[in-house]
């Protein structure tokens, strides 16, 4: 790679400094999302701009938070395994993936799912493999609906989205209790959520 010049240039022309590249590209400083957050940066550190090589976007500091001009989207097939924490789900497998999306570091995942058979499940239901994981201290919230299932599942359905998976329980009585023992064979399962990755 050759050596770039930079050229002066009037202040009334709108332009001070002029990076001339001699077929070169320009790069800028490379932190990852752990060393960018771990920066002492104020006020006056406005217009700072790094690239992120752990999620591959440049970063801007405006002056008091990282903002990413450079968002991407991007989108993909979510597959997820039902996995209770004993016993075994299996699903159809025309109705067994479920889709992503990706803006910056905000993943949206959706999904209809219909359980083919089970083999004595219970304990907390784990929907796994999300595509990206979860920033730890971002956890969220998932929206679960299923239709189907046994008369023990008597009140409304949570989802919570933690690391890789989205664990769902039932509430009864004021406490969270564990899904799995509630699912039957031709149960119908749709879930939608939003978190944070890195």
């Amino acid at each position: 790679m050759g050596v770039a010049d930079i050229t002066r240039t009037s202040a009334s022309g709108g332009v001070q400094n002029v990076l001339t590249a001699q077929a070169d590209g320009w790069i800028l400083p490379r932190l990852s999302t752990t060393q960018r957050l771990a920066l002492s940066l104020t006020t006056s550190d406005a217009g700072l701009q790094v690239y992120d090589f752990t999620s591959a976007t440049i970063y801007l500091w405006n002056g008091t938070a990282w903002v990413a001009p450079s968002v991407t989207y991007t989108q993909g097939i979510w597959t997820p395994t039902f996995s209770p924490t004993t016993g075994s789900i299996t699903l159809v497998p025309a109705s067994s993936a479920g889709l992503w999306s990706r803006i910056g570091n905000t993943v949206t995942i959706v999904g209809y799912f219909k359980v083919q058979s089970i083999n004595s499940p219970t304990g907390v239901l784990t929907l796994t493999n999300l595509p990206f994981p979860v920033v730890a201290g971002f956890e969220g919230a998932a929206c679960i609906a299923a239709g189907g299932l046994n008369n023990g599942a008597r009140t409304s359905i949570a989802g919570t989205i933690m690391g890789t998976g989205v664990q769902i329980y039932h509430y009864d009585s004021g406490s969270l209790l564990g899904m799995g023992v509630h699912v039957l064979a031709g149960s119908d399962w749709y879930v939608s959520g939003t978190y944070i990755t890195s």
